[in-house]
């Protein structure tokens, strides 16, 4: 069964159509990327999967069901969302940070409890962000915050995990330590991960099936061999790229052609 599906999805902020004609579907336990350029709706996509947009034409279904009739503290247990740069205004010590991830399972003016108390634990142990538990947010790495923000996500148990360039501002370590740990995730709890990124190789490294918009539209969708192609990122990109196989992992991977002209190049 499918965890999410998209039946010609279009949204607009005004006059002009953000994304347009967005059909697919993604599978319990799929880990999906989402790739495009700036401005091409990756973001807005994701919104609108977490319920936070609702799009103008087109229906979205979590699990068969209208997320329009979903109650949002009845989705927040099924959808998690980790971004990019998520700021904390307070000084929050990681524990109590992990814990906001419990607050859809509360009931109105009721406090953690024990339950929620091993569950936030738990969230810590799988990201291993324990051993720094007491410390405050603002004590912590990039990379150690971003590990903070899973824990959160996962102590929501959610079914659906949103992610949002989430290693836009980590360094190669962090960034492969980061997507090591969500693809753990996604085999282990059998957690369905949607992530959006500008890394293609990244994407391509860890990703069931990658998504590529253009222009507010789908490109084209598929397993990453049939998705990065020296012709699909020259055509959606606008730049020139040579694409071979990853000697470790068989994976396609890109390589810029410095100073190219793409429509000077056959393809």
């Amino acid at each position: 069964m499918n965890a999410i599906a998209l039946n010609a999805v279009g949204f607009r902020y005004d006059v002009n159509w953000v994304l347009k004609d967005i059909s697919c579907c993604i599978a319990k336990g799929e880990f999906v990327g989402i790739l495009g350029p700036n401005g091409s709706g990756k973001t807005t996509l994701l919104k609108i999967l977490d319920g936070m947009l609702k799009p103008q034409e087109g229906r979205v279904f979590m699990d068969g069901k209208p997320i329009a009739s979903i109650r949002r503290n009845d989705l927040a247990k099924t959808v998690a969302v980790v971004s990019q740069d998520f700021r904390m205004t307070f000084p929050f010590t990681v524990r109590e940070v992990v814990l906001m991830g419990r607050s859809p399972h509360l009931a109105k003016w009721r406090f953690e409890g024990e339950t929620d108390l091993r569950i936030a634990e738990r969230a810590m142990e799988l990201t291993d962000t324990m051993s720094f538990a007491a410390r405050s947010m603002e004590q912590l790495s990039g990379g150690e915050r971003q590990r903070v923000f899973i824990a959160r996500a996962l102590a929501q148990e959610p079914q659906i995990l949103l992610l949002d360039e989430p290693t836009a501002f980590l360094d190669i370590k962090h960034q492969i330590d980061f997507f090591d740990l969500v693809k753990s995730l996604n085999l282990k709890n059998h957690l369905t991960i949607v992530a959006v990124t500008h890394d293609v190789n990244l994407a391509s490294l860890y990703c069931d099936r990658l998504i590529l918009l253009r222009g507010g539209r789908m490109h084209i969708e598929g397993h990453p061999d049939e998705v990065i192609t020296e012709a699909n990122i020259a055509e959606v990109y606008q730049v020139t790229v040579g694409v071979d196989r990853s000697p470790v992992t068989n994976r396609p991977r890109i390589t810029p052609c410095i100073g190219a002209d793409p429509k000077n190049r056959s393809l």
